[in-house]
């Protein structure tokens, strides 16, 4: 709630070249990687439709496991952070310098650890939840990214 007001000013991980502005001189990556974008934007609403009117924080209002949640625990988180590495480009900075991009691609990585470590809270939380455990070793062992694991 409070990335408002301090998002703008201490991790601002955006800049004015956005990526289609790039991408713009090659027509196929522009047209490639701006519908990866619409996909995770489109995965990242599908998974909070799903939720319908058991949207809730820190509450167990049910196990869903339809939708983008059957093949993994948290589509909303993913496909959000990953959109934000292909719209905000961090690695190619205005200034084509490596420092700042490297200072982008670190700002950018601390808000994707502060939703990692949200996912593990809340998986943390609902494991009390004996329907979650058997979602949570189903998504193990058949999940998206089930052959990481392997």
């Amino acid at each position: 709630p409070f990335f408002g007001i301090v998002g703008n000013s201490y991790f601002s991980y955006g800049h004015d070249r956005p990526w289609g502005v790039i991408l713009g001189n090659s027509p196929v990556l522009y047209t490639i990687w701006g519908m990866a974008i619409l996909f995770l934007v489109f995965v990242y609403v599908w998974s909070t439709v799903v939720f319908g009117i058991r949207f809730s924080n820190l509450t167990n209002r049910g196990i869903i496991t339809s939708g983008p949640y059957r093949w993994t625990k948290h589509p909303a988180y993913l496909a959000k952070n990953a959109s934000w590495w292909l719209i905000s480009i961090p690695f190619l900075p205005p200034d084509g310098s490596l420092v700042t991009a490297v200072k982008l691609c670190v700002m950018l990585g601390f808000v994707n650890l502060i939703y990692f470590l949200r996912a593990k809270t809340e998986e943390r939380h609902l494991s009390q939840d004996p329907a979650y455990r058997e979602y949570s070793e189903f998504i193990e062992q058949h999940g998206l990214f089930s052959y990481l694991r392997k």
